[in-house]
Order: C-alpha cells, then structure tokens, then sequence
C-alpha cells in the first residue's frame, strides 16, 4: 500500500545527496503523442557498453560545483540536445535506491523533482563502482532537438510506456523496438539496427517506477 501524503517525513534534496558525493540531473521528457525521448549512447560512452549493446538514458549529467539541480538541468539539455526544456512540477516523488525498495517520499523543494535515483557507474568508465545520485525532473522540450554531440549522443529514441516497463527483463534490438512502436527523432544513422539497447541511469529508474505503480 502507499503511504498517504500525510504520513510521510518531510526532506529536501540535500538528504539524497550528501555534500562530497558525485549527483546530476536526469530529465524524464515525453512528446505529444506519450513516447518517453532517451539519448543514445554516443561514441564516448561505448567502452561501458559489452559486444553488440548501447545503453540509452535520460538526458542529463552531472552537476557543476556550486551549481543548483534547476540550472544544471537547463545547461545540459542545451549542451546535449541544443534547447531548452520546462521543469513540470511532479505531483509525487519516488526514491529509487540501488538494489532496494522504492518508496515515496515528500521533499520540500520546489518545483517537486520526480524522482530521486542512485546508480553504480558500470566498468569501464572513468568512476567505475562508485556511487552516483540523480535528481529526476519532468520536464517538456522548448524547441526541437538538434547538433547532437555525437561523441556523448548518437540520436533521440522515443520508446512506448510498454517497452520502458519492459527493458527490466529484455535487451531488444533496435530493429524490433522500432518495429513495436518505437521513434527516432534525432541521428541514429550510424547504428546497427541489430544492436541491443539496455537502460541506464534515469531510463532504469523509470523503468522500476513504473512497473512498481502499475503493480501495487
């Protein structure tokens, strides 16, 4: 059962993301007609990736020194897709640990982030088997995507609900996502259409959330 409003401890942000720990901002954004947009892993990124996969993830990245959650997630959707997006305020908010139970819980922030997620960064990366908290915000796009750096992003994917739910228990191709439903909106050109796509970072976090409300 969910908590009722009511019962849950008033906390702000800074509770999940201890001073000296590594944090950024994902975004979860969704088009007009419900697909969820993700970026493709770009060139950068494909030393974490094993033979034959690339993850896609929200768009997003780490938080500057001195840098609020608002101004860092304005500053990497330009630096990433070349415009800028809105914060919706979300209506509640989810924590979703690394390998542990998610649970709602009431923030003082404004406007009210989404989620709140922690990943390992995978091998292969530069801080591989550290600790990683993501402040998730909803978010809609001011303009349409475009000049992708294509060593941090290969394209734009739009997935189904169905298949974000999904992507916990199967690594499809591109070719069958497409084939389900899926978009690409932006690049991709250059991706094997039998490649298999996982999530990582925001893209898992949704993924769990989801299933979780659509279960209890």
């Amino acid at each position: 059962m969910l908590a009722l409003e009511s019962d849950l401890i008033l906390r702000n942000i800074a509770d999940f993301t201890p001073e000296g720990t590594e944090s950024g901002v994902g975004l979860v954004l969704k088009n007009e007609n419900g697909l969820f947009l993700f970026f493709l892993a770009g060139t950068c990124h494909l030393g974490v990736c094993p033979p034959g996969e690339i993850f896609y993830a929200g768009i997003g990245g780490h938080r500057e020194e001195g840098e609020d959650w608002l101004t860092c997630a304005h500053r990497e959707a330009k630096e990433e897709i070349g415009t800028d997006i809105d914060i919706l305020p979300s209506s509640v908010t989810w924590y979703v640990p690394q390998n542990g139970l998610i649970e709602q819980v009431e923030l003082s922030d404004r406007p009210r982030p989404f989620a709140l997620h922690d990943m390992i960064h995978p091998l292969g990366a530069p801080r591989a088997g550290e600790l990683y908290h993501i402040v998730t915000y909803k978010a809609r796009l001011c303009g349409m995507p475009k000049d992708l750096p294509p060593e941090e992003l290969q394209g734009i994917i739009g997935l189904t609900v169905e298949q974000v739910i999904h992507s916990l228990e199967r690594s499809p191709t591109l070719a069958e996502l497409l084939d389900e439903g899926a978009v690409l909106f932006l690049g991709g050109e250059h991706i094997d259409r039998q490649v298999r796509l996982y999530p990582l970072g925001t893209a898992r976090a949704l993924a769990c959330i989801l299933r979780y409300v659509n279960t209890v």
